[in-house]
């Protein structure tokens, strides 16, 4: 299996012709410093990691370099906690023997899991279509022993999050984490389908007792509300519904709500919303709508110094390993039968109105 470690990524550095310089100047100016604090101090400040999509073809154990540079990256930068919006292994096909979905999971651990966590930084994941699909036919799933292997898995690697769950009687499928500052509520968006009990589920959780008025509150899931990239703008690769689900959310006081599948990066604002779709970690880039060039692997970090209110974002080419700019994306994406998204800046302040409806 491919390993992560600071040798590892210096070699993939060079290889990618990367000075020395040039990822120090990177890691400066996302900050290189954990804002994790100790037991006794107060929190002040919060770095989080956001990636998807980092799966290769069906049944792979190996991951692409790109994942591997980001990989190395996340190790350096040292996010207080990475996200992790689904399609971590190579599923979605039923013909993969149970055996060969238990070597794959055990690849995302020895590559992507075990690192982070050696390195003290917990991760939170949402399942992703490729993981364990919730697609259901007469009733039953079509990708039962996926979801079966999924939930096995991180059922044995969910220790160093114990501590932050408000609610996981479902984890890994849908739940809600908490640690000071932050409350973080994952969904089931595997499938398009996000049913009317996840649904009452959602809107439960955003009303817990245990989220306070200050918390920075994020949703995740797979599949996004609307269409961002091409050939994801048809039924089924986006969640169906998504008015009714959108205002349950702008009812509930959501921040920010984090997508992957279109493996494009667009930070919008849809139906009240602010968005984010990731952009892939691993293989298929997409073009965004609109756009004539295809995403490269990424991944963001997500940055915000307490207590004042401004969120930062910052999402790293892993092809360059320098920082993207949204100047470049499509001022909107706008598509027959799916809500508008328009882009947005990459800083914003924390409970600001989202006007774009």
């Amino acid at each position: 299996m491919i390993q992560t470690g600071r040798r590892e990524f210096l070699r993939l550095i060079a290889g990618a012709g990367l000075s020395g310089v040039v990822l120090d100047g990177l890691l400066r100016r996302i900050g290189s410093t954990t804002l994790r604090p100790s037991p006794d101090q107060p929190i002040k400040g919060l770095k989080l990691g956001l990636i998807s999509d980092l799966n290769g073809s069906y049944g792979s154990t190996f991951y692409a370099d790109a994942v591997q540079l980001g990989m190395g990256l996340l190790l350096q930068a040292k996010p207080d906690l990475v996200l992790c919006a689904g399609d971590m292994v190579a599923g979605q096909k039923t013909s993969l023997p149970t055996s060969q979905l238990q070597a794959m999971w055990a690849g995302f651990d020895q590559s992507v899991r075990a690192p982070l966590e050696q390195a003290g930084i917990p991760l939170l994941p949402a399942i992703g279509n490729h993981d364990g699909s919730s697609q259901q036919q007469q009733g039953h799933w079509v990708f039962g022993r996926e979801r079966r292997q999924t939930e096995l898995f991180w059922g044995k690697h969910c220790g160093n999050l114990q501590s932050g769950f408000i609610e996981s009687k479902r984890f890994p499928f849908h739940y809600a984490w908490r640690r000071p500052g932050l409350f973080v509520i994952v969904i089931d968006a595997s499938s398009a389908n996000v049913d009317s009990s996840q649904r009452r589920w959602i809107e439960a959780a955003l009303n817990s007792a245990h989220r306070q008025p200050d918390d920075l509150c994020l949703v995740m899931g797979h599949l996004p509300l609307t269409a961002f990239s091409d050939g994801r703008a048809r039924t089924g690769e986006c969640i169906a519904n998504p008015q009714g689900l959108a205002a349950l959310m702008r009812n509930g006081g959501v921040d920010l709500l984090i997508s992957g599948h279109h493996h494009a990066w667009y930070p919008s604002e849809s139906m009240g919303l602010r968005l984010l779709s990731l952009g892939a970690m691993g293989s298929g880039p997409r073009r965004i709508i609109g756009s004539s060039l295809p995403s490269p692997p990424s991944l963001t970090l997500l940055e915000w110094t307490r207590p004042a209110t401004l969120i930062r974002e910052t999402t790293i080419d892993l092809n360059t390993m320098k920082p993207m700019a949204s100047d470049g994306l499509p001022a909107q994406v706008s598509v027959s039968g799916f809500p508008v998204a328009r882009r947005r800046s990459l800083q914003w302040e924390r409970g600001s109105p989202v006007v774009n409806r």
